[in-house]
């Protein structure tokens, strides 16, 4: 599909201004455009340079209007080819597998989804390749799920549309459950916890809980105390919603984040020998304490149950011996 070039015109014009105060350009876009329209892009266009007040380019958002002013934009959209997943040959560690669903289980330092500056090498390539065999008819991957590049667990994949709005519907009804296991910084005085809360999206594009419970998605997590180590502690976590770094918003939010999540303050290492610094730095830098290692779902087509966990990786088992407190 060739590149084509969509081109809407608005023109507003300022008749009156009231309370005798100036009107920010932004928020007069706000009012003024279709509800589609929305605060981050209509900056997009301020600043692409397609509004012209009075004939002259505007690029400043925060621009004050005076009465009588022209506005007019010029809004482009561009139409590009549609993606098309590549086929990449990756070692892939699958621990079920039908005629409609695939669990692997991922190791960390792996992404799961192609994007802009990774089109192969990661998780969804791969099984693309491994679907792809000869004399029988090719399925297109799915995911039902996914983790961070950082963390490792299990991943659901199914090859079928109409199965996916299945797992997505037993994911909304709850019957999917999610469990992981991390390793938080410091002692978790209780040995259980539950956290409802709202979280939403910072100007850093990282996730936060919303003050205002009007705003965000709802989240709800629970964690369980299996051991206290020296100035580590291995939780239990379960999902009952799935919003993006739910886990580690929560535990920030307590005061334990995860370890080495640099994102949300669990990048200090605490072990006093340098040695195992510098291991950990050097070969785990990538690396957050965050396994999910238990999935449980209801299978879509045969309505069996399905459980599946997965071995605690690698870098967790040393973190805990490193920090077990004999």
């Amino acid at each position: 599909m060739p590149k084509q070039i969509i081109k809407k015109y608005y023109k507003f014009c300022l008749d009156k201004i009231t309370n005798n105060t100036k009107t920010i350009l932004d928020n007069y876009l706000i009012e003024k455009l279709p509800i589609m329209y929305t605060r981050s892009i209509i900056h997009k266009i301020i600043t692409l340079g397609n509004v012209y007040i009075n004939k002259q380019q505007i690029l400043n958002p925060n621009y004050k209007l005076n009465q009588k002013d022209t506005i007019e934009i010029y809004n482009l959209y561009r139409k590009t080819a549609k993606f098309l997943l590549k086929s990449d040959k990756i070692k892939l560690k699958i621990i079920y597998e039908d005629e409609y669903l695939l669990i692997i289980n991922k190791q960390f330092n792996s992404v799961v989804h192609p994007g802009t500056s990774n089109p192969k090498g990661t998780i969804l390539n791969g099984i693309k390749f491994y679907l792809e065999k000869p004399n029988l008819p090719f399925k297109k991957p799915y995911l039902a799920n996914r983790i961070d590049k950082e963390t490792s667990g299990l991943i659901l994949v199914v090859t079928d549309e109409k199965i996916l709005k299945n797992i997505y519907k037993q994911f909304t009804l709850n019957l999917i459950k999610k469990k992981y296991i991390a390793l938080v910084n410091g002692n978790l005085e209780q040995n259980q916890i539950t956290i409802y809360s709202n979280i939403i999206r910072n100007r850093n594009k990282n996730y936060q809980l919303a003050l205002d419970k009007c705003r965000g998605k709802v989240c709800l997590s629970t964690f369980k105390v299996i051991e206290r180590l020296k100035d580590l502690t291995v939780l239990k976590c379960r999902l009952y919603t799935g919003r993006t770094h739910q886990i580690r918003v929560h535990l920030n939010k307590l005061g334990h984040p995860i370890f080495n999540d640099k994102k949300y303050g669990g990048d200090q290492i605490l072990c006093q020998k340098q040695t195992i610094n510098h291991i950990i730095k050097k070969n785990y830098s990538n690396f957050i304490a965050l396994h999910a290692n238990s999935l449980e779902l209801i299978h879509p087509i045969f309505r069996n149950k399905i459980k599946y966990n997965s071995i605690i990786p690698y870098p967790i088992y040393l973190l805990s011996f490193i920090f077990l407190d004999r």
